[in-house]
């Protein structure tokens, strides 16, 4: 079951308008809106996960990937060729 991270919510927006209310700038007027509000104490790690993209931690994980591909390539080989002199 997902973790709940946020409520809807009746939230006021200032829209564009002829009439002005008071709590909105001059030209706009006070409208009601349904929205998902997320609660502060998940907020932090929504925000961790729109942090900019880490190339250089990218790079780093892709270089460990491969050179462990490369290097259970040679074992491989290696024990291979250790195989097949051993069966003659």
């Amino acid at each position: 079951m997902a973790m709940q991270v946020g409520a809807v919510q009746t939230i006021l927006i200032c829209v564009p308008s002829q009439f002005g209310q008071s709590p909105c700038p001059a030209g706009t007027a006070l409208s009601t809106i349904q929205a998902y509000v997320i609660d502060p104490s998940q907020a932090q790690s929504i925000e961790a996960q729109n942090a900019p993209f880490d190339y250089s931690y990218a790079a780093s994980l892709w270089g460990l990937g491969f050179t462990f591909v490369v290097g259970l390539f040679l074992v491989s080989k290696s024990a291979g060729t250790i195989l097949n002199m051993i069966r003659g």
